[in-house]
């Protein structure tokens, strides 16, 4: 049976913005009007215009249980951000809406350790291993990539389908590290994970943090030492 792709076309910050904003204080169905609205100068096609909707949905209302505190946490947190820290809200809430995308954005962290370049191609082959070689997965590739092009965290290289990565995004805030710590053991999908997994995630590789233990010895956050080096730190 083939893997879900879902993420087929590109989504922009300003539509987040919108879709964050406006979830924290509208029902369902108006939702989907007040999307309908904001869209159709971006989107033209009723088709896709509402298929953009339903992405949007997808990451900032339809919210599966496990995550419904981290979309609170994110609620609370979002006023006072700066539009760079709202960039990894709305990076940390899609990753965990879309596997697909988590997969993409890991894999592409783990070429930016390794290379300066990222070849399109060289990340369509990933990911057809992955999920197949299909249409779908190309059309979700690209979407994906042209996401994070607009989102500022990638850039075309003077090659021609090769990206290059912006500059990070600092990330200061002890709850805004707290926050996208969580994301990270989440989108691992086990109990826990190491303190150095969590500073190192190729998962998160367009911000720049360093969190201590001490920072996530809260009642959030599950912190046990093993032996002399190792830390391991879940969520409750």
């Amino acid at each position: 049976m083939s893997k879900s792709v879902g993420f087929d076309q590109k989504i922009l910050l300003h539509q987040l913005n919108f879709t964050l904003s406006e979830a924290r204080r509208t029902e369902r169905k108006g939702m989907y009007e007040k999307l309908d609205e904001f869209l159709i100068d971006d989107i033209k096609g009723v088709k896709s215009r509402k298929n953009a909707a339903t992405m949007l949905m997808k990451i900032w209302y339809l919210v599966s249980d496990d995550y419904k505190n981290l979309q609170s946490k994110a609620f609370e947190l979002y006023p006072d951000l700066s539009s760079q820290e709202r960039l990894a809200l709305h990076y940390g809430m899609t990753i965990l809406a879309y596997p697909f995308v988590k997969d993409l954005v890991r894999e592409m962290g783990k070429l930016f350790k390794l290379q300066d370049e990222v070849p399109a191609h060289q990340v369509g082959r990933i990911m057809k291993n992955f999920y197949g070689d299909r249409r779908r997965v190309e059309v979700a590739t690209s979407a994906v990539l042209m996401s994070l092009k607009s989102w500022g965290i990638i850039q075309p290289s003077e090659k021609r389908h090769i990206y290059k990565l912006n500059e990070k995004v600092s990330l200061e805030s002890n709850e805004m590290k707290k926050w996208l710590a969580e994301v990270i053991i989440r989108a691992s999908e086990g109990k826990a994970i190491t303190l150095d997994e969590i500073n190192t995630n190729s998962l998160v590789f367009p911000f720049d943090y360093s969190i201590s233990s001490s920072e996530l010895s809260d009642e959030g956050f599950e912190v046990n030492r093993q032996g002399l080096d190792m830390i391991m730190v879940g969520v409750k």
